[in-house]
């Protein structure tokens, strides 16, 4: 006897493939086959999980058999609160979720066992812990900002199959970890039958381990059982077609009327501000401003890319969202007056700001010129770069606001320092930009030149 499991991961909103799954699904799904999805269905970026903190989101899986999916850290981004409210509707595990005390979430199961075809399969959520360079903890700084811990987890999972021992015919892990932790995690721990990866959106197909791109392909597993246990056949990906489905996209339509009106209330803010991502403008200016008010420290600076376009009136939270897309929180720390210089004089290189800028949280199309507070002067030729109309010193430590996208050196590796380095604050950029809309103080400096020729 034959049987199949599909799944998906990293779908991060991304609608018209999970539509594509859902008819593919219904045409070619059997009754023990086994549907799992591997984490990061979330997504900041959209409005729909915006409106309401992703419950109308979960609704999408109506009439989609889902019998797992694992808490990734797209689904951590949601908050404590709203992450419980969501495990009411969707089947939600982690092995390795807490509190910030430690404390299990209600209704987030560590794993489950589910029966088919007479045999059982132990189901595991795994949850990231390690980055992409097997650092500890890579993903608390900023997860524990909202009371969600991510924990060690070899330990759990060796619990995990210790206490279940004898209780299931073959094991399966969700994990969202990446496949280079993974193998980092698994290493001299029990093998599971099969993992089925996510967050490193990688297309993988290996016996006992497959990950299906970033909401690019169906994963297939083919098992087969008989008297002497469960064997897989075969792994593969495919590439689903579009297809056509009128009642999921009435069901879309109805989330995104709901989230449009939710989100397109005017907030009101005291005037527009122009913007150009390869040159000094008035939005730029006036986050930094905004930084550099909020935080203190001696200078801010914002890379232009953090900015789709300019602020225009009436502004919404749905403009802000979709203005500054980008899960980028406000970061400080100490650094070197001559690495700021030398991240100032990159961001004159036009051939190297149009770079795409991709990096972690990054949702921008490009990488951008570097904006700065208003107590920056810069005089491009011959170059002199001032704060607070003294010559910034090479040797001297400063304190730079800016965010963690900089703080990690993407686009301009010399303002990079450790997280340990650094402190975070809970706001995302566009959070900060909302509470200024009505500071008079801030609009105007916004207009004061920082860089001449």
């Amino acid at each position: 006897m034959q049987m199949k499991i599909y799944h998906t991961n990293d779908i991060h909103a991304n609608y018209q493939f999970l539509k594509n799954v859902k008819n593919y699904l219904k045409e070619h799904m059997k009754e023990n086959d086994i549907y799992l999805d591997s984490g990061d269905f979330y997504d900041l970026k959209d409005l729909i999980i915006q409106a309401d903190k992703g419950l109308s989101a979960a609704d999408l899986f109506t009439d989609i058999p889902l019998a797992a999916m694992a808490i990734g850290n797209g689904e951590v981004d949601l908050s404590y609160d709203a992450l419980c409210k969501l495990a009411e509707k969707l089947p939600l595990l982690s092995i390795n979720l807490t509190d910030n005390d430690g404390h299990k979430l209600p209704n987030i199961k560590s794993s489950m066992i589910i029966e088919r075809s007479g045999k059982r399969f132990l189901i595991i959520g795994l949850s990231p812990f390690y980055n992409a360079k097997l650092v500890d903890s890579g993903y608390n700084v900023f997860s524990m900002m909202g009371n969600l811990m991510f924990n060690k987890p070899e330990e759990l999972l060796a619990a995990e199959f210790n206490k279940l021992e004898g209780q299931y015919d073959y094991s399966i892990i969700l994990s969202h970890s990446g496949q280079k932790c993974d193998g980092y995690v698994f290493r001299e721990l029990r093998k599971p039958d099969l993992i089925l990866g996510g967050h490193s959106h990688e297309t993988v197909s290996q016996k006992g381990y497959s990950q299906s791109g970033k909401g690019e392909y169906l994963g297939i597993i083919t098992l087969e059982i008989d008297d002497n246990g469960i064997s897989e056949v075969s792994s593969e990906q495919i590439k689903l077609n579009d297809c056509l489905d009128e009642d999921f996209d009435k069901l879309l339509e109805e989330k995104e009327r709901y989230a449009q009106k939710l989100l397109s209330k005017e907030i009101e803010t005291i005037d527009n501000l122009q913007f150009d991502p390869l040159r000094e403008s008035e939005l730029t200016n006036f986050i930094c401003d905004c930084l550099k008010k909020k935080f203190g420290g001696d200078l801010a600076i914002i890379h232009a890319g953090i900015s789709e376009n300019a602020l225009i009136k009436p502004v919404s939270r749905k403009s802000l969202i979709e203005n500054f897309p980008s899960k980028l929180n406000p970061t400080c720390y100490s650094i070197k007056g001559s690495r700021i210089l030398e991240a100032a004089k990159l961001s004159f290189d036009e051939g190297h700001i149009i770079d795409p800028g991709k990096g972690p949280g990054f949702r921008g199309r490009i990488l951008g010129t570097l904006g700065f507070s208003s107590n920056v002067k810069i005089k491009k030729d011959p170059f002199i770069m001032t704060i607070d109309d003294k010559p910034i010193e090479s040797e001297k430590y400063y304190l730079l606001i800016t965010d963690d996208y900089l703080q990690r050196g993407t686009g301009y590796p010399s303002l990079a320092v450790p997280n340990e380095k650094a402190s975070y604050h809970i706001w995302f950029i566009r959070d900060l930009v909302e509470h200024f809309l009505n500071d008079e103080e801030l609009f105007s400096s916004a207009r004061i030149r920082r860089i001449t020729d």
